[in-house]
């Protein structure tokens, strides 16, 4: 098993049973800062909604869930009436706030345990993404896509044994991995803060809102409304589901999708199973040509670490440096609104990347950012239908890992919605992750986690 999935899961685990008190930011009326990505967002926006409707299928949020499951949808349903609904704008969430990095399934699988199973899971998410690149490509839409592949960076040495066996495992079952040693990594990566690393050549990169507008135009080409600014305020099921939208509008849906992520439980749904975690990204000016070849990062191929809570790296194709984690806070009942000290994060994400290339010691970060991930208990994503009539579908609980498969798990609710079997399902049954206790016992345990979390990485630092 992957040693760092092996952490991560350990961990998380610990969420329930760490019951230490731990200090935290408190809700506020924070206005939500603006990322680096949505300067790229549309320069029209889609009018609210300003009457009461009917439609089939009512999908709640314009993130790439939403995205992907209303395309896919509206492709093997052209009859169908879909609206999207997006509380503020489209990919103003997590969609819109992320590292810009393209995963596979290759960072979340237990070779060990599941074996040809993961095989499966890891297949299919590469064709979703080969899917994805597809799709962006026939909207003409610019997003910055590329999929060179990714690494995963190991810092202790202590874990290149079991680094070792896990790709020559995976190479048993067919999963191209390749391990590099500390030469060739420092080679690709240009630093020598890593002994090893894992690469991956499925994977890559990706303008974050650049993907969101491709999306968008797909989505509208395919017949679906968006209605931007309407907020769905509760959701009252039945055969006939029926969504009160900014306290204003009634809107009666045959059938609804829960494309809402870290915000979910604040529509009633998976609380105590999918709760948000806030982390912080950030992006520097553009790199000069002598920075740019200070730091010799060759490959260009994206990166991350192998922390509990770990960094990642891009570098976008105007010579700008994304770095982000490092830091993850949880609010107490779910909260969305963070009054975070942005100026603390933002420091220790420029020391690190300091650290890394000592060459862009005096650079400026041009914007940090934070956003909500959706995390679960037992690192299982959510997707799936539900309900007393089996009309609530959903696609959410990518705890951090959620480009490639939210566009995967859109295919999924339009499959489940025509009553036809996914493949994803050979690989894991539909079931929900892990509860977790009310407040204040969730607040405690989540928060002790992460500052467990915390403590450990401390060891990396420098």
């Amino acid at each position: 098993m992957n040693p760092t999935t092996l952490c991560q899961r350990a961990l998380t685990m610990c969420i329930s049973c760490f019951f230490l008190a731990a200090c935290g930011p408190k809700m506020s009326d924070f206005e939500p800062n603006t990322s680096y990505w949505f300067k790229e967002k549309p320069v029209e926006e889609s009018a609210p909604l300003a009457q009461d409707m009917k439609v089939d299928i009512a999908i709640i949020g314009g993130g790439y869930s939403g995205l992907s499951s209303a395309w896919h949808l509206a492709k093997a349903n052209p009859s169908l009436k879909i609206a999207i609904f997006e509380a503020k704008l489209v990919g103003s969430g997590a969609s819109g706030r992320n590292g810009g990095m393209v995963l596979p399934g290759s960072e979340v699988m237990d070779l060990d345990e599941e074996g040809e199973a993961s095989k499966r899971h890891y297949d299919l998410t590469v064709a979703s993404m080969r899917k994805l690149q597809a799709l962006v490509a026939s909207t003409g839409v610019e997003a910055d896509l590329k999929l060179d592949g990714y690494v995963e960076a190991i810092l202790d040495e202590e874990d290149i044994p079991e680094y070792r066996d896990y790709v020559k495992t995976a190479n048993r079952l067919g999963i191209p991995l390749q391990y590099w040693n500390a030469d060739t990594t420092e080679a690709k990566l240009g630093t020598d803060r890593y002994v090893g690393a894992v690469y991956d050549p499925n994977g890559g990169q990706v303008h974050a809102m650049k993907l969101v507008n491709a999306l968008r135009k797909a989505v509208e080409q395919a017949g679906v409304t968006i209605y931007e600014q309407s907020p769905v305020m509760g959701i009252k099921e039945g055969k006939q589901i029926e969504l009160n939208v900014a306290d204003k509008y009634k809107v009666a849906a045959d059938s609804i999708v829960l494309a809402t992520n870290g915000y979910t439980s604040k529509l009633g749904y998976f609380s105590g199973r999918v709760f948000p975690v806030h982390a912080q990204s950030a992006v520097t000016e553009p790199l000069s040509k002598k920075q740019l070849a200070a730091i010799q990062w060759q490959s260009r191929v994206p990166y991350y670490d192998t922390r509990n809570i770990l960094f990642h790296l891009v570098l976008t194709p105007d010579n700008r440096l994304v770095i982000g984690g490092g830091n993850a806070e949880y609010v107490f009942n779910d909260g969305l609104n963070y009054k975070g000290d942005l100026n603390r994060v933002s420091e220790m994400m420029m020391t690190e990347m300091v650290t890394l290339y000592p060459a862009l010691k005096g650079i400026k970060f041009e914007q940090v950012w934070d956003g909500v991930l959706g995390m679960t208990g037992d690192s299982t994503e959510a997707v799936g239908v539900m309900g007393d009539h089996k009309n609530i579908y959903y696609a959410l609980g990518y705890n951090g890992h959620g480009i490639n498969l939210s566009f995967l798990f859109g295919d999924i609710v339009a499959s489940l919605y025509q009553g036809k079997e996914h493949p994803w399902f050979n690989h894991a049954e539909q079931t929900l992750p892990m509860w977790l206790p009310p407040e204040p016992f969730k607040s405690i345990g989540v928060k002790s986690a992460l500052m467990y979390y915390q403590w450990q990485d401390k060891g990396y630092k420098e």
